[in-house]
């Protein structure tokens, strides 16, 4: 006779599930119903709490509508329910899905990994046959198979069995399942995976690559072109909106290209668009209005209405019509500062550019 030691709940049961009667039954995890579509499961918070309360061990799961936003939903939704690393998220597929169902599983599979959550699939037996089962183990999706009435299936890591009866003191219908592979029944590991520092120091490894993936840093937002040094870590470079994506290692490679070219690095006027060198501390950086380029001999920081700088550097000065524009050049940190004036008297604050 076929045990449950899983099952998974949703709003369609009562927050009056005696969970510590379901764990004398048999049962070691639950897997909630988190979300569906872009609207979270009514029941989500209390099932989870509940459950951990009688000691049973939780995971989650979103049920797949195709609606737009939906994948962001599904990890803002996961978060706001404090949804911990390590612990298992499954996509429940089922019913009519308009598209590829692999490709619309592993962008939810990709996304969902850079949070820390181990990835799970859940459908049934026949709609299984549309996913390489050799990918998805490789992946180390976690495959939770729906087969009613019928033997085990062979490639599932959990098995559905049964939906139409209860367990222990609940006796209305109940989702029930057998933990096969038992990772669902185990304590999630507590390591909490750190993300990605675009600025770290990473070695080239097997397995780097340049593409279309989604980063593991803390910006996120559906697939950019990232970078990986070794396959794990991945560095966005160019965002889903075209804009380019600098570490500050970049930065210090564009300034090694840039600064020989800036002709005002000379500490005296010279060639055409430099306006000499400036050292006098008391200068007015609110009367340099007259375009070309500044070198700078003191510290900002000390001069009157200058960046929040500390090094000497270069002011670059740019006019059309009544607008003027300041840029200033940071010479040891390649700090960039830019402000402007639009009517003649006026000077916006000094905004640092980070690239």
């Amino acid at each position: 006779m076929t045990t449950a030691n899983v099952v998974d709940v949703s709003e369609w049961q009562p927050t009056s599930i005696d969970w510590s009667n379901l764990k004398a039954n048999g049962v070691k995890a639950v897997v909630v119903r988190i979300g569906h579509g872009v609207t979270c499961d009514e029941h989500a918070a209390d099932h989870i709490a509940n459950a951990t309360k009688a000691g049973l061990i939780v995971h989650v799961y979103h049920y797949y509508e195709g609606v737009d936003g939906e994948l962001q939903y599904s990890v803002n939704n996961a978060k706001s329910l404090n949804i911990q690393p390590n612990v298992y998220y499954f996509l429940d597929m089922e019913g009519t899905i308009t598209g590829s169902w692999p490709s619309i599983f592993d962008s939810f599979r990709s996304q969902w990994s850079t949070y820390g959550w181990n990835t799970g699939l859940y459908c049934s037996l026949s709609t299984y046959a549309k996913f390489d089962d050799a990918t998805l183990v490789k992946q180390g999706v976690y495959r939770w198979i729906a087969a009613w009435g019928s033997s085990q299936p062979n490639n599932a890591d959990m098995w559905q069995y049964d939906s139409k009866t209860g367990l222990g003191s609940y006796t209305s219908a109940l989702d029930k399942d057998v933990d096969i592979a038992g990772k669902l029944i185990t304590e999630p590991d507590s390591t909490v995976v750190e993300p990605t520092d675009p600025n770290g120091n990473y070695t080239i490894k097997p397995g780097a690559f340049v593409g279309f993936d989604h980063s593991t840093t803390e910006l996120q937002g559906g697939e950019m072109l990232i970078a990986s040094p070794d396959g794990r870590n991945k560095i966005p470079k160019l965002a889903p909106t075209g804009a380019f994506l600098f570490n500050n290692a970049d930065g210090d490679n564009m300034w090694a290209l840039i600064k020989p070219k800036i002709d005002t690095i000379k500490g005296e006027k010279g060639a055409e668009g430099d306006a000499g060198a400036i050292s006098d501390t008391s200068t007015d950086f609110n009367n340099l209005t007259s375009e070309g380029h500044y070198d700078i001999r003191f510290s900002p920081n000390t001069g009157k209405n200058g960046p929040n700088e500390g090094n000497w550097g270069l002011l670059d000065v740019k006019v059309a019509g009544r607008m003027v524009v300041q840029t200033y050049y940071g010479d040891i940190n390649a700090n960039v500062y830019v402000r402007n004036c639009h009517d003649g008297t006026t000077w916006t604050a000094w905004r640092e550019i980070t690239f």
